[in-house]
């Protein structure tokens, strides 16, 4: 079981349940700890909170557990500075399949692997900052990560966050009044990387904050990381960061051709254990013109149909599998209302019960895929999914889409439904 979805899927329904000063003074600083052979085990920092927690909210936090489990689980709360817990005190790496060695380099994309391969090792890089961009599913993230676990390794302190989690702790820091702390995680780091800066549009207050952020960063000659899209390009940001943006190494990433393509699908195909052959190996390359999302959905889909059907895959079966696939050249997206429609067809349950604060299994299940489909492939933000998904805020559609996240590999279940509704709303 992951304890780290568990605790953040508890939290989201004792936000709901629990009245908010309990909440913000008791439920959020718990950090959950291990959990073994049905008992979770979770923690906080004083004597007086312990036995707050056990007096009078325990019963309120189990019921949270089990909802979020759907299983009878005991939940114990331990002083963490009683406590000898082993950790890990090392930073962890994000994202641990992405690294040099797993990104596919070919004609699209080599200045980009290049520059970014320079950028994490060399001390002092001959360019900054570096920014990478692309249009969606070309490798711009994989880059990003692939530099930040290359300077994690080396021991440096490196930050790691899209554009919409910086709006998000600066508005928080603005609203505590905590923005010395906020200018201190952020100009403290050895490194910033910040992916999908296109989104920093529109918002005036956080690209001053961010332009300070810049600015000190650069100053003091740390690295500075950014992907999106074009700067020349971006709609609604200061000319006084697109020119700092600009003032580095601008790189891009193409499409990729077909001698590309085909080592891509041979490659993840073996991370998959997907045996293909040649001809299907070729007609998968031929079929995906837009981006490499559309390869990953494919070979997804052929693994999932070849474990149901448990046979090898012919090139015939895998056109039946991946029908209608020769439709979608183009990277059209659906409207972000058919996506409820969809999920709740698939899934036997009313877009008005997706939309509602039920908390049933099916319906919860079927919020989630919303979440993530709305916020991972129609690149909605949290805000705006959580909006559709009947006025939810940012946090509940965060983790919703952070469940999804994390179960998708060991859930078979949980992958199928999302292919078959992602292919029913010709998302490739």
């Amino acid at each position: 079981m992951d304890i780290k979805s568990l605790w953040s899927e508890s939290l989201r329904i004792l936000e709901e349940e629990v009245n908010s000063i309990n909440f913000k003074m008791w439920i959020l600083p718990i950090e959950p700890v291990s959990y073994h052979e049905g008992l979770l085990t979770l923690s906080v920092d004083s004597p007086f909170a312990l036995k707050m927690l056990n007096e009078r909210l325990m019963p309120d936090i189990k019921r949270a557990v089990e909802e979020s489990s759907g299983s009878n689980i005991k939940v114990t709360i331990t002083n963490r500075h009683a406590t000898k817990i082993k950790t890990n005190t090392g930073p962890k790496p994000k994202n641990k399949e992405y690294t040099f060695d797993s990104f596919i380099v070919g004609p699209s994309n080599e200045l980009a692997f290049a520059a970014s391969k320079q950028f994490s090792d060399f001390s002092e890089p001959d360019f900054n900052p570096l920014y990478v961009y692309s249009n969606v599913g070309l490798g711009k993230t994989h880059l990003l990560l692939s530099i930040h676990n290359s300077l994690q390794k080396q021991g440096l302190k490196v930050k790691y966050v899209t554009s919409e989690r910086f709006t998000n702790e600066f508005i928080k820091a603005i609203k505590e009044k905590k923005t010395e702390f906020f200018r201190s995680e952020y100009r403290s780091c050895d490194a910033l990387i910040v992916d999908d800066i296109q989104f920093l549009s529109g918002k005036a207050q956080t690209q001053e904050g961010f332009f300070h952020t810049f600015n000190d960063l650069y100053l003091e000659n740390k690295k500075i990381i950014l992907a999106g899209d074009d700067p020349s390009r971006l709609v609604e940001v200061e000319a006084r960061l697109t020119s700092r943006f600009q003032s580095g190494l601008v790189v891009d990433i193409q499409p990729p051709d077909y001698e590309t393509k085909v080592a891509i699908i041979e490659f993840k195909a073996e991370r998959l254990n997907l045996k293909i052959n040649s001809e299907i190996i070729d007609y998968v390359a031929q079929l995906c013109q837009v981006n490499i999302r559309q390869i990953e959905s494919i070979l997804n889909r052929l693994k999932a149909m070849s474990q149901l059907k448990e046979e090898e895959i012919s090139l015939d079966s895998a056109k039946s599998m991946i029908i209608g696939f020769d439709d979608i050249k183009i990277n059209n997206k659906p409207m972000p209302s058919e996506v409820l429609k969809e999920v709740a067809t698939h899934l036997g349950v009313s877009e008005e019960e997706i939309k509602s604060n039920s908390r049933s299994a099916q319906i919860v299940y079927a919020r989630r895929i919303s979440s993530f489909i709305l916020n991972k492939d129609l690149n909605l933000t949290l805000a705006a999914s959580g909006n559709l998904l009947g006025n939810k805020n940012h946090a509940t559609v965060l983790s919703a889409v952070r469940f999804v996240e994390g179960s998708i590999d060991s859930d078979f279940d949980l992958r199928y439904n999302l292919q078959k509704i992602r292919n029913s709303l010709k998302i490739f």
